[in-house]
């Protein structure tokens, strides 16, 4: 029999011998996971696309291959930076399209020198092309500037007819409704010293601006000599649509026949004696359709004659609607194309004769031209470079080893007959 001693150690050992055997099986389960992880690792490995070369390995560096590298960083930094620079400056893409956009406004943008007209000599009138009906308030944003002899304007404010009196900037000239008719006033406003302040006003109350060229703010300066010039400038606001605006001498009416509007021209008396006088000599400075945009032609600036009598100029014009796009800013503005005619007048008084000025006759092309100077993403800039970097050192790498390779070959065998 054993002693309680006796059974005591017993347990004490078979414990031990349980933990033993505990620690032998975690430690062995280790091993095993150790195991499978450097298998996943050495399976990883042969997704290596960039295996490395042991440091014992000797690399060989030679004068064909430094060469050859220089080429291709030459090569593909021209390449990387031509990448930029169409990414920051894109090209422009042009594209046409039947034009859907009729019946919106379409702004004219004039700036004409006269050298040998008088202001107060000067009728601009601007017509419907389809069915000769003046259009009224077109030309409300036109200014006339009185130039002296050397092409100078004289000191900027607005007089009166006859007199030599400038308005004062300082003083205040109240806003009236035209008396000769009657009209609702909306907008009150206190000071009306320009004629464009008297146009925005009439404008503001619903009332015809073409009234206001009756006013003092809006009547010019009859000149003191004839050696006076006048310069033109402003923005027409007219219908897209077929049409002319003609600068001639005389003044113009419209008159009706039969609920038919006619828009003609009469020569008063004043206006007759002065007729020789009225010379189209003429240079100018800006002629665009719509919004301007940088490195968009306009042929007509720059162009001008110089004549000696009367005479008639006619501009016909092709207008093309035009859309810019450049990534989301889209702007619709206007491109054109011009002929030109030139009509002396020996006779004023022959039957039919048209009265002496320029013509500009314009109509609207079916067609559209679209323009699109976008840039691509930028994360096709970044694929585009990694292109670039990648496939430069993979085609000058494979070129090298060709070459290399050939090379070698040829230099054995000149060796060996040798």
């Amino acid at each position: 029999m054993l002693s309680p001693q006796d059974n005591s150690n017993s347990n004490s050992n078979n414990n031990h011998g349980n933990i033993g055997n505990l620690g032998s099986y975690s430690s062995l389960r280790k091993i095993d996971q150790q195991q499978q992880e450097n298998k996943l690792l050495e399976r990883l490995k042969l997704f290596d696309f960039y295996p490395k070369l042991d440091d014992d390995v000797p690399r060989q560096k030679t004068t064909f291959g430094g060469a050859i590298t220089v080429v291709c960083l030459v090569i593909t930094m021209y390449l990387l930076v031509s990448e930029i620079y169409f990414y920051t400056f894109p090209i422009r893409e042009h594209s046409l399209r039947v034009d859907v956009t009729r019946g919106s406004r379409l702004p004219i943008n004039i700036d004409i020198h006269f050298p040998e007209l008088v202001c107060t000599d000067i009728t601009i009138d601007v017509v419907d092309g389809i069915d000769g009906r003046p259009i009224r308030d077109a030309a409300y944003q036109i200014i006339k500037q009185r130039l002296d002899a050397k092409g100078v304007p004289f000191a900027e404010g607005k007089a009166l007819a006859g007199s030599k009196g400038i308005f004062s900037k300082f003083e205040c000239t109240k806003c009236e409704l035209p008396s000769f008719r009657k009209h609702s006033l909306f907008y009150k406003q206190k000071c009306c010293n320009s004629c464009e302040d008297l146009r925005n006003f009439y404008r503001s109350n619903r009332i015809p601006q073409n009234l206001a060229d009756t006013e003092p703010q809006c009547l010019i300066e009859k000149p003191v000599t004839d050696d006076e010039g006048c310069r033109i400038y402003g923005t027409l606001v007219v219908q897209k649509m077929k049409g002319d605006f003609h600068i001639l001498a005389g003044t113009s009416t419209d008159e009706k026949h039969d609920d038919h509007i006619h828009h003609v021209h009469h020569i008063t008396k004043e206006t007759f004696n002065r007729l020789n006088q009225f010379n189209i000599t003429h240079h100018i400075h800006q002629f665009s359709f719509g919004e301007p945009i940088e490195g968009l032609m306009n042929p007509l600036e720059g162009e001008g004659i110089l004549v000696k009598g009367l005479g008639i100029q006619v501009y016909y014009i092709q207008v093309v609607p035009t859309i810019y796009k450049k990534n989301d800013y889209i702007l619709e503005t206007n491109q054109y194309s011009f002929t030109r005619d030139y009509k002396p007048i020996s006779n004023f008084f022959q039957q039919n004769q048209a009265f002496p000025g320029i013509y500009f006759k314009y109509d609207m092309s079916p067609l559209m031209i679209e323009v699109d100077q976008s840039s691509k993403p930028f994360s096709e800039l970044v694929t585009s470079i990694c292109a670039i970097g990648g496939g430069m050192y993979v085609a000058f790498g494979l070129l090298y080893n060709i070459t290399y390779k050939i090379f070698y070959k040829i230099t054995n065998k000149n060796k060996a007959n040798k």
